[in-house]
């Protein structure tokens, strides 16, 4: 019988690792604490208890820094996969906007910088786009179902569809 381990994922066999470190560190530190503990209350007119103290008050900025050095630790396995999922996004969206015209692309670019949402009169003032133009843009968008108009006034605020805007945007 042949046991093999797949090694492919380090990071997560290391926070493993690390977590049970934490653990048995949180478990047997009492018992160690303890067993250090002065049994005779002075030797040679020193109080035991003080020094113990003492010591113990020396070594809060230890245990100060091994929590840092913890959070730091937690800090940079999570930021690798934050990292990995905005890419993914990134990924997702430079997927999807391919499939537009330049127009449209122009488009859906501004709904997206404005988190999903712009006045139809801010698309017309788009950089290549006047009023006609961005009005047959927003309709070939409305008719493929990647964006939905609500009335606003003398114009229309143009939301980017719920779904796709969930897809698309990174909540913060």
């Amino acid at each position: 019988m042949d046991i093999k381990f797949d090694l492919s994922n380090k990071r997560t066999i290391a926070g493993i690792i690390a977590l049970i470190c934490v653990v048995a560190l949180i478990f047997y530190l009492p018992n160690i604490v303890m067993l250090t503990n002065p049994t005779t209350c002075t030797i040679n007119g020193v109080c035991q208890h003080e020094q113990r103290l003492i010591l113990l008050t020396d070594l809060i900025p230890v245990f100060i820094l091994i929590g840092i050095a913890i959070g730091v630790i937690v800090f940079f396995f999570m930021s690798v996969r934050l990292d990995n999922k905005q890419k993914d996004i990134n990924r997702i969206t430079d997927a999807l906007v391919s499939f537009l015209n330049k127009d449209e692309k122009l488009v859906v670019k501004k709904l997206l910088d404005s988190d999903g949402k712009v006045l139809q009169a801010e698309l017309s003032r788009l950089e290549g786009l006047g009023k006609v133009k961005s009005h047959r843009v927003l309709q070939r968008l409305l008719d493929r179902g990647v964006i939905d108009k609500e009335s606003y006034g003398k114009t229309n605020i143009i939301k980017l569809n719920k779904n796709i805007k969930e897809a698309l945007i990174l909540k913060k």
